[in-house]
């Protein structure tokens, strides 16, 4: 009996000891998922996720307030719904092509610059009719690893926009004056040739950092690039669609560790890319 009671008691500290560890471990998801959400809330960046259809599954703050509507309110909803009509065919092209041949891809759309209530209660055939104003945004797509969903992240490139029809004005203006090219003969430059999986920043500088090291993990790059969990992930995942990186899960210190290397394939397009600005540098200032 006493020995029974010996082990009882043994076993009794054990289970205490098992739930100070599952306590501990509850608190650390909650806290990280805590992190998470509010880097994903707070994040510079509109994040979206969609489903095959374009339904919003979710979204953070700047991509509600990107789109002019409550986030509570976009659940469920239909981001076509927001789009010009003329740009509908580009959005769902974007889509076909993220989840038919599963490639990242982007383009650009114009969206509706009207109040929330507005598109709340405005019937769809009426919503894109008249003078409207429109925002113009950058969508960059991924697909899930499950491929059932669609990670977006959307961008306002509006004053971009405008800044380039200034200049494309002002350069206009400029050939006319002087009957000479404005921008140095740069009219010959095909940008179809810029690779788009690599032109980005966060694509760029991350092909820059790893093809410098031999290994890089997914914290390390991180920090080096300046970027935040989120954001970094969806371009990860672009640049490992793409066959520019590899990766291997693993633990450090009794925490999941992802470790990225660039392939092969990624080290060319890197090579190819680089070589192309630089000859095109060189074409616009020759004297340098």
């Amino acid at each position: 009996m006493q020995h029974l009671i010996h082990e009882l008691e043994i076993h009794k500290i054990e289970l205490e000891m098992q739930q100070e560890e599952l306590l501990q471990s509850r608190a650390d998801v909650e806290k990280g998922l805590e992190r998470y959400t509010q880097l994903y809330d707070f994040a510079p960046l509109g994040y979206l996720t969609l489903s095959r259809n374009g339904t919003i599954i979710d979204a953070n703050l700047v991509g509600a307030a990107i789109i002019g509507q409550e986030r509570s309110l976009l659940h469920g909803d239909r981001f076509g719904r927001f789009v010009a009509d003329e740009d509908i065919p580009v959005f769902n092209a974007l889509l076909d092509r993220v989840f038919s041949k599963r490639d990242p891809w982007y383009c650009e759309v114009r969206l509706l610059n009207d109040q929330p209530s507005q598109l709340l209660f405005e019937p769809s055939s009426t919503r894109n009719t008249g003078n409207a104003n429109h925002r113009t945004i950058r969508i960059e797509a991924v697909l899930s690893n499950d491929g059932q969903e669609c990670r977006i992240v959307v961008s306002d490139i509006t004053n971009q926009k405008q800044l380039k029809q200034i200049e494309g004005a002002t350069g206009i203006q400029k050939q006319e004056t002087t009957g000479s090219p404005a921008d140095g003969g740069s009219d010959d430059f095909n940008h179809q040739l810029l690779d788009k999986v690599i032109h980005s920043r966060i694509r760029f500088s991350v092909l820059s950092y790893l093809n410098s090291v031999e290994r890089a993990a997914f914290v390390e790059i991180r920090e080096k690039i300046k970027a935040t969990d989120g954001n970094l992930s969806i371009h990860m995942k672009m640049l490992e669609t793409a066959g520019y990186v590899s990766f291997i899960k693993g633990f450090h210190a009794r925490r999941p560790q992802t470790i990225y290397r660039i392939t092969r394939e990624g080290r060319d397009a890197f090579n190819r890319y680089t070589k192309i600005i630089s000859e095109l540098l060189v074409e616009r200032n020759p004297d340098s």
